[in-house]
């Protein structure tokens, strides 16, 4: 099969129980990992880069497909590693998807959702697992919701926060310049020791790609400059922070406000790829490129008027939860190999430590799948994803909007997708049912026609969340961080 990985066949009860879709979860995914990566010959322990690009939705990659060049350096590195088709975010907005990055854990696991907006200290990170396992540990964060205060740092030795006064190169800019920043700082990082022998763990997030979008030279020019439209309706739709405006019916968009947001989210796309492609670079530079396990993800997508939407709070569809994947590592990985296999985020921090040798940290961490560079991994039957209640969104719509009728949002979401079907619950509201293969764009509901349908996939969802262990007695934190609520509120979270 070439370049292409396939695994067909039924899913077994065996397999759906060792891959977490029931129970025996904790005890079942350690004893896999115990003789280390199958088929990965002896090595050196390698160098972690992981990046990830903040709000990135899979199809606007010219490696996935897109029509236009909006990332010609991505394309050009992973055609010497994996792309991952059908990866999945375990929920559509930041902190918890980052939670289940930094533990292998969904966000109800890690106690990491919108009802308690922190990562809580009995987790362990996998920053924390490298760190002990002797790595340098380095992050860059550009997003104000993965705070140290918020215990996104804990074990990086040193953690970036980009937004600060002290780290911004002019505050009076807009947010271009922290993501350029942070690249240049990571570059600098990576010159400064490439004589080094010691292993580090890199953690870059780039959220150039999110609301608002207002891409920089020659970015704007490329993708927004050549369509015809004045400064002024650029600029308007430039100005728009979020999806809280819109869903108050303060914020009307027409299909050309559409067409220009869409062609501003490009050009974000096009600024992050040039930053993955310096760092890059600098890898090859430093000589250390092919030493270094590369890893470049999103931790969900966006609305870009899909659903009468944009934005991704509160949206569990395709567009939200579809996310880039792709790995570099020449040792583990065949170049130019695309795999269609449902994968999600929750798998990336065992294949880090999978990859790095570290399976005592297997015991620490205990996440609840398994290395996608065992050649014996099994496939998928499905994948989940959720959100618990948006307590921040509600209390700013009360705030801001206060004729809203804030029990319109005052809900649980979940989603499950197996091929071809995805079904969103809305908790205690109802469920969408969705065939991918027929309705990619999911604007047809089946639920009342497929019933049986509905039925087994509801079952199987209520099934799953009912062996997934729930973090309990955690509060809703209140940040005291005057910097980093500012950063939230230029990105319209907060009033």
């Amino acid at each position: 099969m070439s370049n292409k990985q396939r695994v067909t066949g039924a899913v077994s009860r065996r397999e759906v129980l060792k891959y977490g879709l029931y129970g025996g979860i904790a005890a079942i995914a350690p004893a896999l990992w115990v003789s280390g990566c199958a088929g990965l010959k002896k090595s050196k322990r390698p160098n972690v880069l992981l990046i990830v690009l903040d709000t990135a939705r899979v199809d606007r990659f010219s490696c996935m497909g897109y029509e236009r060049n909006t990332s010609p350096n991505i394309d050009s590195i992973f055609s010497e590693g994996v792309i991952y088709d059908n990866a999945y975010s375990t929920a559509c907005w930041t902190l918890p998807s980052h939670a289940s990055l930094f533990t292998g854990l969904y966000p109800i696991q890690a106690g990491a959702t919108s009802e308690t907006l922190q990562l809580p200290s009995f987790n362990t990170t996998l920053a924390e697992c490298l760190k002990d396992a002797g790595y340098d540990t380095i992050g860059f964060n550009c997003n104000g919701w993965l705070s140290l205060e918020r215990g996104f740092a804990k074990g990086f030795e040193k953690y970036n926060e980009m937004w600060r006064e002290q780290n911004r190169p002019d505050i009076t800019q807009s947010k271009g310049p922290i993501e350029v920043t942070a690249t240049q700082w990571a570059i600098q990082w990576l010159e400064k020791r490439k004589k080094q022998h010691k292993p580090f763990f890199m953690f870059i997030n780039l959220n150039c790609i999110h609301l608002p979008y207002l891409p920089p030279e020659p970015f704007l020019s490329r993708f927004v400059g050549n369509k015809g439209y004045n400064n002024e309706e650029v600029n308007r739709v430039a100005a728009i922070k979020s999806w809280w405006q819109q869903l108050a019916g303060k914020l009307k968009l027409s299909k050309r406000d559409y067409r220009i947001l869409s062609d501003l989210y490009d050009g974000e796309v096009g600024l992050a790829d040039r930053c993955v492609g310096q760092i890059v670079h600098q890898l090859k530079t430093s000589g250390i490129l092919d030493d270094t396990l590369l890893i470049v993800t999103s931790d969900h997508g966006e609305n870009l008027g899909e659903h009468g939407r944009i934005d991704h709070n509160l949206s569990l569809h395709e567009t939200t939860l579809h996310i880039p994947l792709m790995m570099r590592y020449p040792p583990a990985f065949k170049p130019a190999t695309r795999v269609d296999d449902f994968v999600s985020i929750v798998d990336i921090a065992p294949t880090i430590l999978d990859l790095c040798r570290q399976t005592e940290a297997i015991e620490k961490i205990k996440p609840i799948q398994t290395s996608l560079a065992r050649n014996d991994r099994k496939r998928r039957a499905f994948i989940v994803a959720a959100n618990e209640r948006p307590l921040n969104g509600i209390g700013l719509m009360k705030e801001r909007y206060p004729e809203f009728d804030t029990t319109a949002i005052d809900y649980r979401l979940r989603a499950i997708r197996t091929n071809p079907y995805k079904l969103i619950w809305t908790v205690n509201k109802g469920t969408e049912l969705f065939d991918l293969n027929a309705d990619p764009g999911e604007t047809h509901n089946l639920a009342g026609r497929e019933v049986e349908v509905k039925t087994k996939l509801s079952n199987l969802l209520k099934s799953w969340a009912n062996q997934i262990p729930s973090a309990k007695d955690i509060s809703l934190m209140k940040s005291q961080d005057t910097e980093s609520l500012e950063i939230l509120r230029s990105l319209g979270y907060i009033k």
